[in-house]
Order: C-alpha cells, then structure tokens, then sequence
C-alpha cells in the first residue's frame, strides 16, 4: 500500500518505506545474526527486494515502515502492517527488527511494536493484532508481550528444504468496554 502515515514515538520516527531505503534494508536480513529469526528466510538480492517493493506498493492491504532513529538520523529497522482488513478491523502486525548493529540492544524493538500497535488501533480502528514469531525467539516473545500481546496458539512449520521450526501466534485484542450493570449504577 502506498501510504503517507507517519508515526512518531519518543525516539523513532517510523515512515513509509521508499525505494530508497531497499538497497540498505535488504541487506539486514542477509546478516546472520537477523536470519536466524526468520521463519521462511530466503536470501534477499537487489532484485529480490525491488520486486517484494512493487508487489507491497500494489497491495492495499499492506503498510510497511522503516524506523529512523531521530538522534542519530539512522534508519534502524523496519515493521509492517499485513492483511489489513478495516471491516473485520484485524491486522498482522510482522517485520519487526532492527537490522542496523548500533541500534540493536537498545529497546527500538519494543518501542516500535508499541507504536505501531497505538497506530493500528488509534488511526486505522483495528480491534486486533495478530504475528507469528519463532518459539526460540524469547527476546522478541518478551517485547511482545511487554506490548500486551499474548500467546494464541503454536504451529509447526515446515520449510522447503524439509527442515521445520515451530512457531508461536500471539494476539493483541482491544479490551471491550465494560457496561455498567443497572443494579450497580443504582447503589
């Protein structure tokens, strides 16, 4: 989706992803120490990234940011919206990391999911986060979680090569409105 939504927290400003911003952010998921995180990890060339831009550009459905941490003007990581569906106010909240070695250790991670998640039900209306993470990703489960998002469910997923990993769903839902119950707002 090309979008113009810009989100600021404390630290970040995280803007819409440009073609611009391909030959740097393509190359974080190449390190190793990123991969590892991966799910369906492929190894990401130039072409690779410009045809992923074009294919996320066409689709509505999807917004994808880059993180720019303002002190330094550096852009640091990248975090996404996917399957954004506005009538079933539900989202898949993905992407998420920080690709450049200076920033990483220094909670971006947690600050960008908390932002993201306050703009997807702030500025969009969602109800509803969803993502998928490796279950051996604890670092990440804990940012997560220290976002409100909990544990739904475990899959196994099975990659191409035969090789699989399991992975975790975790949700973040709106808390409903309580209403008042009449005997009580009579006491």
């Amino acid at each position: 989706m090309d979008h113009s939504y810009r989100i600021l927290s404390p630290r970040l400003l995280l803007r819409p992803l440009t073609e611009h911003d391909l030959e740097v952010i393509r190359t974080w998921p190449n390190h190793a120490s990123t991969r590892i995180w991966f799910h369906d990890y492929q190894p990401i060339d130039i072409d690779r990234a410009v045809n992923d831009y074009e294919r996320y550009r066409l689709n509505e459905r999807d917004m994808m940011f880059v993180a720019v941490w303002m002190e330094q003007e550096l852009a640091i990581g990248t975090a996404s919206l996917s399957r954004i569906d506005l009538t079933m106010r539900t989202a898949e909240l993905g992407k998420v990391y920080i690709g450049s070695p200076e920033a990483q250790g220094l909670s971006f991670g947690e600050e960008m999911v908390s932002a993201l998640t306050a703009f997807g039900i702030g500025t969009l209306g969602l109800k509803q986060l969803e993502l998928y993470v490796k279950v051996t990703n604890t670092r990440a489960i804990r940012v997560y979680m220290n976002c409100g998002y909990v544990h739904d469910r475990s899959y196994r997923h099975h990659r191409v090569k035969g090789a699989t990993s399991s992975l975790i769903r975790m949700v973040y839902t709106v808390p409903r409105k309580r209403s008042i119950d009449a005997s009580e707002s009579q006491g």
